[in-house]
Formats: structure tokens, sequence, C-alpha cells
């Protein structure tokens, strides 16, 4: 770095960043005097380190950050970004925190409505969107506002947001949508016609097509083939057979089919094929050709949803192809014989399907000592709905013990929840199920915070029928903080309480050292506990507690590792996930990084 005043470091650091010099940029802050004290210096250290695609490092002073100003929208968006990116959980609650904390963070705003849209809850994205476009006035925000009013079925208002754009380039397609979702069928044809003859954009043609069967179903049949011709595509050809298929024209929708598995052989494609060979009356081929599918699927292996799929419509073949009293034995063969866990549970419940109660749990239990999560959630799902609840209960706390997604941990809940009226015999699972929920607040999206608040109200539920009124009270005002959807069913339930109980006892504690009623010594100590420190962690936080400073060179010799960058930086984040800060990062000395104590 340069000699000069601290503006010109900083100007330095920015240019060598733009110019792609990120390791540079971050020696020329850490050189900086006083850039450990200056947020903007912090921000272009986490950028470089960012832009480096070290996410860890990036994310752990973020963290930081978020810890000395946790009302910064910017910092949680940002750190929002590095969790995407990164491929983590958590991303998206640090964009909704970012939002909540300033409805005007555009970014914020973008992402956390694009995690909806993913998802398919474009209801749950429109005010999001809303609000993004009255503040950014972008093109792209308008058009992503259009898509979910399409998808939620107002094509009048997207009409309306349409309108409100300078000009329909870029947005030819969800104008033409609109137009369908609205009934203007003939309009839309007109519209997608012209603007497939202006840039030969197969897409429009297939909107084209789709509107005009609506109302000429014929002339659409007869304009198909020309079409193909004039525009080969593979998603236009399959609307032409199962154009064919829906006029029950199996034979011609056979012939278009084979055609296009000859230029792309997809499962899918293959999958409509077996149906209409079906539909010609030739069950022999139709059932080979659906063995013949699996057995491929299962050889390559790669795609269970889409095997677990197909095995779905082979037994609704062989439903309707035959009269069955029990599992065949072609399915057997076929099925059941290779040991992958979607070929187990699926045996397993086509049996249930049967009555056949005892084959059905064999192999849903096999399925369960294969594949812990995939397995035991099915399995756990089958004996609820025999009533067996203390087994399920066993198998989904073995499940919940070893789980490391918090999306895995919001579909066990789910299926819990699924259980209905047998949950209250499970408490002990959906206590653990709020113990671990809490532990993964900080990461947990907003569908799986509405999954948490249902797993209060099965506590609050449970409390309740055993005359646990304070619990019960505890649970529902819990349920009510987390919930969006479910508040009527809380308020029914804190009624019921209330009407329950002989004398009313407070949930809330209060007193004079604060609304938890404890001492800030306990706080301190029940802070330490929630970081559940590892024996290395607890070392290290002990010496920089007694010694306030250190630097890695010292750490080093105190708990006999190289590796104390990387205990230091868990140790922030598990302080931050929890809201405190314990550990702070001084920057580069003569003996390495520099850590000083910043507890209570």
């Amino acid at each position: 770095m340069t000699e000069g005043s601290p503006a010109d470091g900083r100007e330095e650091a920015f240019a060598l960043y733009e110019a792609g010099h990120y390791r540079e940029s971050i020696e020329c802050c850490n050189a900086l005097p006083g850039g450990k004290d200056d947020p903007s210096v912090a921000v272009l250290v986490v950028t470089n380190y960012f832009a480096l695609g070290e996410y860890d490092e990036a994310e752990v002073r973020l963290r930081d950050l978020i810890t000395h100003s946790p009302d910064s929208s910017y910092y949680h968006s940002f750190l929002g970004k590095v969790l995407e990116t990164a491929g983590k959980e958590g991303g998206t609650a640090a964009y909704a925190r970012a939002v909540q904390l300033d409805p005007g963070n555009e970014e914020a705003l973008r992402a956390y409505a694009a995690h909806f849209t993913g998802l398919g809850d474009h209801r749950a994205a429109l005010p999001l969107l809303s609000a993004l476009v009255s503040i950014s006035g972008k093109r792209d925000d308008a058009i992503a506002l259009m898509r979910s009013l399409i998808e939620t079925g107002d094509g009048e208002r997207a009409l309306e947001v349409h309108a409100s754009l300078s000009g329909s380039e870029g947005a030819e397609t969800e104008y033409i949508d609109a137009l369908m979702i609205a009934g203007r069928h003939r309009e839309a044809a007109k519209t997608a016609l012209a603007a497939y003859r202006s840039c030969r954009d197969p897409g429009f043609l297939r909107q084209h097509l789709a509107a005009l069967a609506i109302f000429d179903r014929p002339a659409a049949l007869h304009l198909f083939p020309t079409f193909l011709q004039e525009c080969p595509d593979d998603d236009l050809a399959l609307d032409y057979v199962l154009l064919l298929k829906s006029e029950k024209r199996c034979r011609e929708a056979l012939e278009a089919c084979k055609r296009l598995i000859e230029e792309r052989p997809d499962p899918i494609h293959q999958l409509v094929a077996c149906e209409l060979v079906a539909g010609t009356g030739e069950t022999d081929l139709a059932q080979q050709g659906y063995e013949e599918l699996i057995r491929e699927e299962i050889r390559q292996g790669n795609d269970l949803e889409t095997l677990s799929m197909i095995i779905g419509a082979y037994e609704g073949f062989l439903r309707k192809a035959y009269t069955l009293t029990t599992v065949p034995g072609c399915y057997l063969s076929v099925v059941s014989g290779d040991p992958n866990v979607v070929s187990l549970v699926r045996t397993g419940w086509f049996y249930a399907s049967f009555g056949e109660t005892k084959e059905a749990r064999e192999w849903l239990y096999r399925a369960y000592r294969l594949d812990y999560l995939n397995g035991g959630v099915e399995y756990a799902g089958f004996l609820a709905q025999e009533g067996d609840l203390r087994e399920c209960e066993k198998v989904l706390l073995y499940v919940l013990t070893h789980l490391k997604k918090t999306g895995d941990l919001v579909r066990v809940a789910e299926t819990v929840l699924e259980a209905k009226r047998g949950w209250q015999k499970m408490q002990r699972l959906v206590e653990a199920l709020i113990t671990r929920f809490s532990g993964e607040i900080g990461t947990l999206g907003p569908e799986g915070v509405e999954v948490f608040a249902r797993v209060y109200l099965c506590a609050a539920e449970g409390a309740l029928e055993a005359g646990e009124y304070v619990r019960c009270k505890e649970c529902c005002l819990y349920g009510l903080d987390l919930t969006r959807t479910h508040t009527d069913e809380f308020f029914d339930l804190v009624a019921r309480c209330k009407r329950a109980t002989v004398a009313e006892r407070p949930v809330l504690s209060f007193g004079n050292t604060g609304p938890a009623g404890k001492s800030k010594e306990k706080e301190e100590s029940d802070d330490l506990l929630d970081l559940e420190l590892d024996e290395r962690e607890e070392a290290l936080v002990a010496f920089l507690k007694q010694h306030r400073e250190s630097n890695e060179e010292e750490l080093r010799k105190v708990l006999g590792t190289r590796r104390v960058s990387g205990t230091v930086n868990r140790l922030i984040k598990k302080a931050a996930d929890i809201g405190i800060s314990l550990i702070e990062k001084q920057g580069m000395g003569e003996h390495g990084e520099i850590y000083v104590y910043c507890g209570k």
C-alpha cells in the first residue's frame, strides 16, 4: 500500500478490488490504520472474500458485522447472498430478516420473492413483487409480477401491469399467457402467431396452438403437422401427442410419440408411449414397455423421483388391465427385485393398498434400514396410519437424531403433523422437534417457520389434553409469534385453555432482572451452554476470556493444533447464530491473526 491518508488507502483498496486483485485489496484493507473499526472497509474485505469464492470466511466476517449491527438490512441481505451462492441453508432466512428490517431493500425483496416463486408459491410472492415493482420500477421485476399474477389466475391484473410497461419487448410470453388466463383466447392466438412470425421462437408457436385448441380444436390438430415440419421442436411435438391422446386418437398419437422418442428418448416420452400402447388395447405390449422402462431407470439409478412416477403409472396400469387381489409376481420380479429405496417403498405401499399390512410393514422396514431418512419417513407414515404410534415415535426420534439438513428436519416434522390424531401420543417426539427447530431458527425459511408453528400447535393441544395449562399457553404464545396462517387455531386453543383453567398462572416471567427473569451472570452461562462447545472450543474461550487478547501462534500452542482459524470461525458462527458476540478478529500481526475476547 502506498503512503497517504486513510481515504487514499480506501480508494486504493477499492481500485484493487475493481481490477480483480482481491488478495491485494484485502492486504490493503488490513494495513489501513483504524480499518478494523471502519464498516466500509470491513464490507470491502467481505466482498473480496466473496469474489475469491471463500464463502466460509465471508460468512464468518458478515456474522461478526451483524453481531455489532444486528439491525443492518444490508448485512443480512449480503449474508443471504453468500449463503445462497455457497449452497448453504439459511439464505432465505437472512433475506427475510433483511426485508423485515428494511422493506425497501430491493435485493432482499427480489431474492425473497424468488424463493417463493421457485417453490411455486406465487400467492406468497405477490405482495413482495408488488412492493418491489413500486420501489425499483425495473422491467424485469414487473415481468416477474406478471408471471405470479398469471400463475394465481389473475390475468386482468397481469394485463394492467403489462400496460404500464413501455413497450412489450421481453414480456410477450407473459402478455400472451395473461390473455389466455383472462379468457381472451382468440386475441392470444393472434398475438402469439404474430410473435412467432417475427422471431421464429417455437415457444410462441406452442402458445398459438394451445390458444387455438381451446376455441377451434380441429384447426389446431390440422395445423400441428405443418408447423412441426416448419419448426421441429420436441416440446411442440409432445403437445401434439398429448392433444391427439386427449381426442382418444391413440394410434396417431403413438406414431407421433415414436418419432419424438427417436429424436429424444426421454423417459417421460417413453412413459407416454406405454400409456398410448395400452390405450390401443395391446395390453401385453404395453406391459412389456412399462417393465423395460422400469428396468432401464433402475439400471441408471440417477433419477429416483422419475422412477417412482413410472412405477406408480405401472401400478395403475396393472390395476386397470387385471383383476388384482395382491401384488402380482411380475411386479415383484421387475420392481421389487432391486434393493433401492424407491422400489422398496413402492412395494410396501402397494401391498398396503391390498390390506396386506404384514408384508407392507416388512418392505417398508427394509426401506428404513436401507435409507434412514427417505425410507424412515415412509415407514413412520405407515406406522402412524396403522396406529402403531409408539414404534412410529421411536423411528422418527432415530431419524431426527441423525438429521443434518434443515430441509430434512421440516420434512420429518410434516410427517408427524400428517399423523393428525396421533401426535398427542408422541409428545417426546414433539418436544424433540421443538428443541431441534429452536436450534435451527436462524436458517429456517418461511415454510419451515410455519411448520415450526404447527409443531407448537401440536404441543399445545397435547398439553391441553393432559391438563398442563401453563405449558399449553406457553406453546400458543410461541406458535402465534411464528405463524401467519394458523392464528385462529391458536386463539381458539388459548380460549379453551382459559376456560379449563381453575386458577390462572402467568406464563411470562416478570421482575427486575429482565423479561426472562434472569440475571446477567445466568444469561451469560446460558449463552455458553447454548453454544454446545466442544473441548477445544471451551479451552479457546477460557483462554481468551482470561487474557482478553491473543494471536494465532499463541493459540496453536494452547490448543495443540495448527487449525486455529477454523476453530475461531466456528465459534464466531455459533455465537452469531444465538445473537451474541464472543470473539473479534483484529487483523494480521507479527504472529498471525489477532483475536480479542468481547464476551461478557
